[in-house]
């Protein structure tokens, strides 16, 4: 005798007809959404409804049979395994096509592509009409209108460099401001993240799995893996009565896997129904007269409040942005901003993130904005080791900023210290303790301390009356400035800088791309660039020779070393050349640079590419609508629903003929 009565077989067959009915739904559902992006096809879960127990026509030598089929839910098609891989890869094609993007704007800047005619011109091009331009003049000593023609291309020239800095500048400013937006799509990206997870929990108290919530939330984390390297783990959760829910957590990836990071390459972004956001850190103003040895006295605290004023509380000093772009993720908070406690009721604390705590398009943003190569300090390297090998916006900026300092301080040293005495003689500068001009120094206007003659200070018209020295002064017999001593001394005259810091002034200090200008003196008419030969006697009638263009122009061949502490004196490498060459050379070397990194980051970055597609295309035959899997589906449920219907009709045949065919 079989475990179910007659009528329990309408049971058999009603389940039989759900289930079939139930497979077609969500196969239709399948094959509806295939062009939907996101989608993981899904499956519906059956298992047997087994007889359990024993009834009163019960024998131990009797078969049980079962109770039909129940559909016990609905799963997605998804392999964990490749998720993992995919949004690693992702975080890779993130970080270098964001970097590709970033090195391209500057390109886009310094491109040497074009004729040299546009706005911008080709510095290359310009220091080569320079050049021309010096020639022309030492053909025709002398002559006003060739030294303008020098003064004008040499004009064009500044103006030039002024054009890079200031585009280079701009780029800086883009690039920041797109940093910032990506800092705001992460933020959004977590917030949703973190309230699909309290929906997804909500309905899952109530008996929906909701998947079509999951898959929105698994597009959130891919997009979520471009901007950083994440660790996505899922997890259930009691929530009591018997009954436990998925918990989603995402903890940073491990960015930094020799440990060097101060160990927040684990913190926690987002952990069930609690998320965090990222921010900019904040840095507290120290005080510059603080002992910190000896911290918390009356007079000498740690910190300056908003009024510049010491305290000793971290809550009172002021604040502001880590220049370095650090950044920091916020306490876990839920929908309504309650911080998350652990089991022992601590609360969720801020965590600053060290310089290469992340990986990612965030990471290339912040590289882009601060990474200066050879020109890093040792708070760069400090920060990350790998730093003085990672060029960004600031590496090609000083490099600007350097070939236009070495430039304007080789000319104008060539265009200095020689002067003449009242018959007009060029003599060699330099003026023994009598005060006799002598010619045992070459090309410079210097004092020597009568006191120690290892001494000495070279004097040129821009120096300031209080950075001389007193013995120096002394010699000076009683002037009050550099330029009252010059115009006091009959016949002593000194070559002019030809390019300054502004176009107002002569002073030399501080030249950059950005500023570099021809100086005021020249502007202010020609005949400035010295022209003459330095005579073998002082009595030698002034040469019309052009030796001193002819060295100038030499100059523009010659190979220079090329050292970051020319312009930044804390470069942790300032006394070691990045570059040899001559001035256009080290501009075509600026090109190299940018042109080789853009070819090893593009090479990666189709690496990446290439492996993520694959990786896209192995996750799509496992979760993607597969047409022919869900045709087979539909032809296996098309069958057992006819079989279940006919199932129903001859049980139906049967109990009539039992109940109207019998006992008659």
């Amino acid at each position: 005798m079989g475990s179910i009565g007659t009528f329990g077989s309408f049971t058999q067959a009603r389940l039989a007809i759900y289930a079939a009915h139930k497979g077609l739904s969500v196969t239709g559902n399948n094959i509806a959404n295939v062009n939907t992006t996101g989608y993981t096809r899904q499956r519906l879960e059956q298992s047997s409804f087994g007889a359990s127990g024993a009834d009163r026509y019960y024998s131990s030598f009797d078969s049980r049979v079962g109770n039909g089929v129940l559909c016990t839910g609905l799963t997605q098609l998804r392999d964990p395994y490749l998720d993992i891989r995919y949004r690693g890869e992702m975080a890779n094609v993130g970080s270098m096509d964001t970097k590709l993007g970033g090195l391209e704007n500057i390109q886009a800047v310094l491109d040497e592509v074009g004729k040299g005619d546009d706005a911008f011109g080709i510095i290359e091009a310009q220091l080569s009409d320079m050049v021309a331009k010096l020639r022309q003049l030492s053909d025709q000593t002398g002559h006003s209108l060739y030294d303008i023609q020098v003064r004008a291309s040499a004009d064009t020239l500044t103006k030039q460099l002024n054009a890079y800095a200031s585009r280079l500048q701009e780029v800086y400013k883009n690039n920041m401001a797109s940093y910032q937006q990506d800092v705001s799509k992460v933020n959004g990206i977590l917030t949703n993240i973190r309230d699909l997870n309290a929906t997804i929990r909500k309905n899952e108290i109530h008996g929906d799995n909701s998947l079509e919530l999951r898959d929105e939330r698994n597009l959130l984390i891919d997009q979520l893996s471009q901007y950083m390297k994440v660790d996505v783990t899922y997890t259930t959760e009691d929530i009591g009565g018997g009954q436990w829910v998925e918990k989603l957590v995402i903890k940073l990836g491990d960015a930094n896997p020799d440990g060097k990071a101060g160990g927040t390459d684990t913190t926690t972004l987002i952990d069930g129904v609690y998320g965090a956001q990222l921010s900019t850190t904040q840095l507290l103003t120290m005080n510059p007269n603080a002992d910190l040895k000896q911290p918390n006295g009356p007079t000498n605290q740690w910190y300056l409040d908003a009024n510049g004023k010491a305290t000793e509380k971290e809550e009172d000093a002021a604040k502001y942005d880590d220049p370095n772009l650090g950044l920091t993720v916020s306490a876990l908070t839920d929908r309504k901003g309650a911080v998350m406690k652990d089991k022992d009721g601590k609360e969720s604390k801020a965590v600053d993130l060290a310089d290469n705590d992340l990986y990612g398009a965030l990471q290339s943003q912040r590289e882009l904005l601060t990474r200066s190569g050879e020109f890093s300090t040792q708070e760069d390297i400090d920060r990350d080791p790998n730093a003085a090998s990672q060029r960004g916006i600031p590496y090609y900026q000083k490099s600007l900023d350097l070939l236009a300092r070495q430039f304007a301080q080789t000319l104008n040293d060539a265009n200095q210290g020689y002067v003449y005495d009242e018959k007009g003689n060029y003599v060699k500068g330099t003026m023994d303790a009598d005060g006799k001009i002598t010619r045992d120094n070459p090309s410079s206007f210097t004092f020597v301390n009568p006191q120690n003659n290892a001494e000495m200070h070279t004097l040129n018209r821009n120096d300031t009356w209080d950075k001389l020295p007193d013995w120096a002064k002394k010699q000076m017999g009683g002037a009050n400035s550099v330029e009252d001593y010059l115009k006091g001394n009959k016949g002593i005259s000194m070559g002019a800088p030809l390019f300054s810091n502004r176009g107002d002034r002569n002073d030399t200090d501080g030249i950059t791309a950005a500023n570099i200008s021809i100086s005021a003196k020249w502007a202010e008419g020609p005949q400035i660039v010295r022209s003459f030969q330095l005579p073998s006697a002082m009595d030698k009638i002034p040469s019309t020779e052009s030796s001193n263009i002819d060295h100038m122009i030499y100059l523009f061949e010659k190979k220079q070393d090329y050292k970051p502490g020319t312009i930044q004196d804390d470069a942790k490498g300032k006394d070691v050349t990045m570059f040899t060459g001559s001035f256009q050379e080290m501009w075509s070397n600026i090109g190299s640079v940018l042109g080789n990194d853009m070819k090893v980051t593009s090479t990666l970055l189709d690496a990446y590419y290439a492996s993520s597609v694959s990786l896209d295309t192995s996750r799509d035959s496992v979760s993607s609508v597969d047409f022919n899997d869900e045709a087979m589906n539909l032809m296996q449920y098309s069958k057992s629903y006819s079989a279940a219907c006919r199932l129903m009709t001859t049980i139906d045949s049967v109990l009539d003929k039992l109940i109207n065919g019998t006992g008659a």
